[in-house]
């Protein structure tokens, strides 16, 4: 079993100390609402990403800037993949992945990237 916790109200991240790789599941877009605004998904996103930096690990980001979105959940929750600063950049073994989309619900693997 791989550690998981809550970043905040709406996002948790699921990792793998073993292969520094994790995912992180995000609240569904549809969701978000604006306070004043500025959308709570943002403001949220942006303690997650201080929470993981806190611990080690960072959202995987491609050339471009975009987020590496591997998919979404059944719910709707977008996952986004993780990586320690810690760790070498090789990718996981096939028994730690499927692990780690059972954990997150990961159900689709068809998701464009944003910027984020």
């Amino acid at each position: 079993m791989l550690p998981s916790m809550s970043l905040d109200s709406f996002h948790t991240a699921h990792l793998d100390p073993a292969s520094g790789y994790g995912l992180v599941v995000c609240p569904r877009p549809e969701d978000d609402v604006l306070l004043d605004g500025s959308s709570l998904h943002v403001a949220a996103w942006d303690h997650a990403c201080q929470s993981l930096a806190s611990l080690g690990w960072a959202p995987v980001r491609d050339d471009a800037g975009f987020l590496s979105y591997l998919g979404a959940t059944v719910d709707g929750g977008l996952v986004v993949e993780a990586r320690s600063f810690r760790s070498p950049a090789q990718p996981p073994d096939g028994d730690t992945l499927r692990t780690l989309y059972a954990a997150t619900g990961l159900v689709t693997r068809a998701v464009r990237p944003r910027r984020g």
